[in-house]
């Protein structure tokens, strides 16, 4: 049954909801995915009031179309509403052109499937820990104790970090994406908030330069034994880059799991396949990603451009619904069914263009890992009709908890 939005404080009017509309509104939160295919359903191309205006493109080939023109179309201000948080641009979020030609050239070798198969089996060993608490219990509450914990310890060991400041990270991760970037704080307030991350990362810097990082494999070693068009990485760059994959992997990929998850929950037909057809998880990886939409970032115009029937101006944001678009009924037949028999389509949930998402072999590997280790040993789940899930929006959908009743009924 569609939700009824105006329920939850939605202009009654479509048009005013499409104005009224953003990844924070108050009456979007309860179904992302109802509202935007409302929106899509409404407009191809949208215009939103909220954060000082923004367009809407709802449709697949016009997010795709976007993102594969980033001299009309800049990264500069990739979120809406933007906040600055770093002293200087995000590496390589906020670059375009050459410089994050170069930039991208320098992080790839950190994060490509190589180094997700150096680490693979310590992410089977922290799933496998984490499946049998799990085990252990009737009811558990999926998104704090398995989605929030396993990103975390890849992150740990991919980074090779301190775990004793894990709180701290992931504190400030989520107060950055569901609160900060909405709120009035100042810059000199976001940049106080920031400050202590940025001072932990250059500890890990100096920690790893005393102890040695020639050999390992972990990002900051292989960011202070590489270059940048040929110099080394000053520490501030490697600091930068560091807390900017810590922001873009650990929310994204537990977003990811809650909501794959919260699709399992309710299908014991894919769960069985998990189950009885494993070599068929890669395939049921990419399908629960397009399924459950994650993630929304932004562009901003640079020169007049034509699109989808409205002329966009210089200096006017876009909304880059990603995952939304793997919802598109004009782009995939059956669109709004978890079908894993889909005929191959490339999905946009990693982006495409020159900033597809670096992390998507590992955030792809620690689903599929997930999938495997928790199947194996619980197969038989379901949401708790006592204890309903609580979902949110923002720029990475999500959700805050997702208790399961574990064990057959």
């Amino acid at each position: 049954m569609p939700t009824d939005f105006t329920a939850f404080g939605a202009p009654v009017e479509i048009e005013d909801r499409v104005r009224a509309f953003s990844t924070f509104a108050p009456w979007v939160q309860t179904d992302p995915v109802g509202a935007f295919g409302q929106v899509r359903d409404h407009t191809r191309m949208g215009h939103s009031d909220e954060f000082g205006g923004f367009w809407i493109p709802t449709r697949y080939e016009d997010i795709e179309w976007v993102a594969r023109h980033p001299e009309i179309f800049s990264s500069a201000e990739p979120l809406i509403p933007f906040r600055q948080n770093l002293p200087s641009k995000a590496i390589p979020l906020e670059l375009d052109g050459d410089e994050h030609i170069a930039w991208r050239q320098t992080l790839a070798d950190s994060f490509n499937p190589g180094v997700v198969n150096h680490f693979t089996p310590q992410i089977d060993e922290l799933a496998r820990g984490l499946v049998e608490k799990a085990a252990q219990t009737k009811r558990f509450d999926f998104a704090p104790e398995f989605a929030v914990k396993l990103p975390a310890g890849v992150f740990l060991v991919n980074f090779g970090v301190d775990p004793a400041a894990l709180t701290q990270l992931l504190e400030y991760k989520d107060w950055f994406v569901r609160e900060g970037l909405a709120s009035d704080e100042s810059p000199e307030q976001m940049a106080k908030a920031t400050k202590p991350l940025l001072d932990f990362f250059q500890a890990e810097v100096d920690r790893r330069r005393s102890e040695g990082f020639e050999g390992r494999r972990d990002v900051i070693s292989q960011l202070l034994a590489g270059s940048y068009q040929g110099r080394p990485l000053t520490d501030d760059e490697i600091v930068n880059a560091s807390f900017i994959s810590m922001m873009a992997s650990l929310d994204t990929t537990t977003s990811a799991l809650n909501l794959s998850w919260l699709t399992l929950a309710q299908r014991p037909d894919l769960r069985a396949l998990v189950v009885n057809e494993p070599d068929r998880i890669p395939k049921i990886t990419e399908e629960l990603i397009r399924y459950e939409p994650v993630l929304t970032t932004a562009r901003m115009v640079t020169e007049e451009v034509e699109l989808a029937g409205a002329t966009l101006r210089p200096g006017d944001k876009v909304l880059m619904s990603w995952g939304m678009a793997g919802r598109d009924p004009q782009a995939y037949e059956r669109a709004d069914e978890c079908w894993i028999d889909r005929p191959a389509h490339r999905t946009l949930a990693f982006g495409v263009g020159p900033h597809r998402c670096l992390g998507m072999h590992l955030a792809r590997r620690i689903i599929a890992v997930a999938l495997q280790q928790w199947h194996a040993q619980i197969p038989d789940y379901r949401l708790d009709p006592g204890s309903p899930p609580i979902s949110y929006y923002s720029p990475v959908r999500g959700m805050m908890t997702l208790p399961l009743l574990i064990g057959e009924e």
